[in-house]
């Protein structure tokens, strides 16, 4: 592309608002990391033209630092503590004349699924191989059932899910929250979520877990506070047929250790018809 393109503004916030800001680039062709956190948030970055970033609410203060793997490339990822959206990551020192990485999803008025992706960046061979946490020990593993383990990447939160049956397909949810959180590199619109019972996942660290809430306030999203990767959902009320909702608890299966994402089939949920239409928070 020609450095004389013309610039486009673009705007983009976290989910609850409290962070806001814009940006210009001469095209939103974003990239993708196949290392250990890009894989667990599913990432979009951009690359912002020089000097163009402008935060509009807040401050990028009170966002949460997330660094590991020894500070490679000495890159901070930054989400919001309030609702956990992953917003952006910042470079300790220029590198290749980057100093802020964009996080696409947070992006207003994208139409994903006609969004061309760029190359997907080797991150996974940068420094030592990702080490997951211990699994929680969840008992005997009940005959005929399989143990799927999984944990946000820094560790302080993991889980042991005992499922009667393998997990062959994911949902795939479009509604506000759950495009901020995650994408398919494939359908580049959604979460994966699978539903257990809840009965049927331990947790350690449960302690360390900030849940948000909007709309209806029936859903709430849990994710760690200290690296602010989205783990479950927790589901309050009844549903329509009386079941108790509490009884359902949704995974992310991108959090899952050693669950071939390839192998699944993603199911298409259509969560944006169900919440009340999003508006973003005013800007004060």
């Amino acid at each position: 592309m020609s450095d004389s393109a013309p610039l486009v503004e673009y705007r983009g916030n976290c989910h609850c608002g409290a962070f806001q800001f814009t940006f210009k680039a001469a095209e939103l062709k974003p990239t993708t990391c196949d290392c250990s956190i890009c894989s667990k948030k599913g990432y979009l970055w951009a690359k912002p033209a020089n000097d163009s970033f402008t935060v509009v609410k807040g401050d990028e203060n009170t966002l949460v630092s997330y660094e590991f793997r020894n500070k490679i490339l000495n890159l901070a990822h930054k989400f919001c503590p309030t609702c956990g959206t992953s917003v952006m990551a910042r470079f300790r020192q220029e590198i290749h004349g980057m100093t802020i990485l964009l996080n696409v999803r947070t992006v207003r008025d994208i139409d994903f699924a006609s969004l061309p992706l760029g190359v997907t960046y080797p991150g996974s061979t940068l420094g030592s191989p990702y080490q997951p946490p211990e699994p929680v020990q969840a008992g005997p593993v009940p005959e005929g059932s399989t143990q799927y383990n999984g944990s946000c990447h820094c560790g302080t939160v993991a889980y042991t899910l005992l499922s009667p049956e393998k997990i062959t397909s994911a949902m795939e949810c479009n509604c506000s929250i759950c495009w901020r959180d995650f994408t398919n590199n494939e359908c580049k619109d959604g979460a994966l979520w699978t539903y257990p019972a809840t009965a049927n996942v331990t947790f350690r660290g449960l302690e360390s877990v900030t849940e948000y809430t909007f709309a209806k306030e029936r859903t709430y999203h849990g994710f760690c506070k200290f690296c602010g990767v989205a783990l479950y959902e927790r589901f309050v009320g009844t549903r329509q047929n009386g079941e108790d909702r509490a009884l359902r608890r949704a995974l992310n299966v991108r959090t899952m250790h050693d669950l071939d994402l390839t192998t699944i089939k993603i199911e298409k949920g259509d969560g944006k018809a169900v919440e009340p239409q999003y508006e973003v928070p005013h800007v004060k």
